[in-house]
């Protein structure tokens, strides 16, 4: 019988200076992981982001893809503003890495048809959204993930039906280390694509940097799984 494909990907946004925290835990794993810069991100302090250099270095070892320059919810901004976001953060992430870049995420989650067809037109090949629960990518422009490094209430109900409605794994996987778990262990038994991500920030925030080097200690060196970028599955 053939064995099932499994692929393993991981990716992680917005280009704060714990990025370098994070991308340390992955090394130590020997997993790949894909950052999403957003290179003057409005949402942090100039400091708390990384500088050019630092993403330059965090290239060497890591996918980047790009997460607009400001980091603004597309929608909200007008069409003119959409594309210089999304066009100008692949040229700027090109300059500072002095690489092709091929990855894309639209910041929180929030685009219309006309961003994709914008991301199309800026030569991407993949742009990641924030969907979740999904264990196959159908469409490399608006390819969503499996789990986020974040307890959301707002997915009770994804949750129940993952746990198959049963009340102990339900308890069980309110706490996102252990669904993230759960959730490797079904790919790995179904076959297709586990695709964790979140903020290092968030991480730090909520004092998750044990939970995440757990989780990644689990999912990492298995003979039987392929470990890829993000860019890697368009």
């Amino acid at each position: 019988m053939a064995m099932k494909k499994v692929i393993v990907t991981t990716s992680w946004d917005d280009g704060h200076q714990l990025d370098q925290r994070l991308a340390q835990l992955l090394q130590d794993a020997g997993l790949k992981g894909t950052f999403y810069i957003s290179p003057d991100n409005r949402e942090f302090a100039k400091r708390d982001l990384l500088n050019s250099q630092q993403v330059s270095d965090l290239s060497s070892a890591f996918e980047i893809g790009a997460h607009t320059l400001t980091h603004p919810r597309l929608p909200r901004v007008s069409l003119v503003d959409a594309r210089r976001e999304i066009a100008g953060s692949k040229v700027a992430l090109e300059e500072i890495t002095g690489k092709e870049i091929t990855t894309f995420c639209y910041p929180g989650g929030a685009y219309t048809a006309d961003h994709v067809e914008m991301v199309k037109d800026a030569g991407y090949r993949y742009a990641r959204t924030v969907g979740r629960y999904a264990f196959a990518v159908h469409n490399p422009y608006e390819a969503p993930t499996t789990l986020h490094a974040y307890k959301h209430w707002s997915d009770l109900a994804d949750t129940a039906r993952f746990a198959r409605f049963r009340p102990l794994k339900f308890a069980r996987y309110l706490q996102w280390d252990e669904l993230a778990k759960a959730m490797f262990d079904h790919t790995a038994q179904v076959g297709g694509v586990y695709h964790l991500w979140g903020h290092s920030w968030e991480i730090d925030q909520h004092g998750d940097w044990e939970r995440l080097a757990d989780v990644f200690s689990y999912i990492a060196d298995r003979p039987e799984v392929s470990y890829a970028t993000n860019g890697d599955l368009a």
